[in-house]
């Protein structure tokens, strides 16, 4: 098992219930691939990686079908929907994720679509991480989160025990926004 810190997570999740914020105070940053969106069906991340350089492939990636009415409902509520995304060196990746993003969640404004070099950090890009959280499917992004004082949840297909909030369904969400007291 991966190892967390378990007296970090702890104290920023009691601070951020601590701060009682309203949702339209919360920033939700959503990762792509595994989070929104199925990158490797069956498991496979081998060979999905052998054709992510192919023209297509993120454009033709499977949306998670709660993915659209969750972020809708979100931001619905009054949150900050925002997606943070990594994005391999080829030319296809950018463009296709922005023609994902605009056919799936096509009510997630231009200004709210981070994409980054891959291996870049992605809580460098969040402004106030202590109002923000990070849903992600990718260990390092979570911890590295915790380190920047925000909040981490793990988007899960193993459901392993694990000492963060963590969500197999995006639906399940909503159950964390709650236990964070700003739901």
């Amino acid at each position: 098992m991966r190892e967390y810190d378990n007296e970090l997570i702890n104290n920023n999740i009691e601070n951020f219930k601590n701060l009682s914020l309203k949702p339209n105070d919360v920033d939700i940053y959503f990762d792509m691939d595994n989070t929104l969106c199925l990158f490797s069906p069956f498991g496979d991340v081998e060979s999905s990686c052998r054709v992510m350089y192919q023209k297509g492939f993120y454009r033709e990636l499977l949306c998670f079908p709660e993915a659209p009415s969750v972020l809708y409902n979100l931001q619905g509520i009054g949150f900050n929907v925002k997606i943070l995304s990594s994005c391999i060196d080829s030319p296809y990746c950018r463009p296709e994720k922005l023609s994902w993003i605009n056919y799936h969640l096509p009510f997630v404004e231009d200004k709210n679509i981070l994409l980054l070099p891959v291996g870049q950090s992605k809580s460098n890009l969040i402004p106030n991480p202590e109002r923000s959280i990070l849903v992600d499917d990718y260990h390092a992004n979570i911890t590295d989160i915790y380190k920047h004082g925000g909040i981490g949840v793990k988007k899960t297909f193993s459901g392993k025990e694990r000492p963060i909030p963590q969500v197999s369904s995006l639906v399940d969400i909503f159950s964390v926004l709650h236990n964070l007291n700003c739901l």
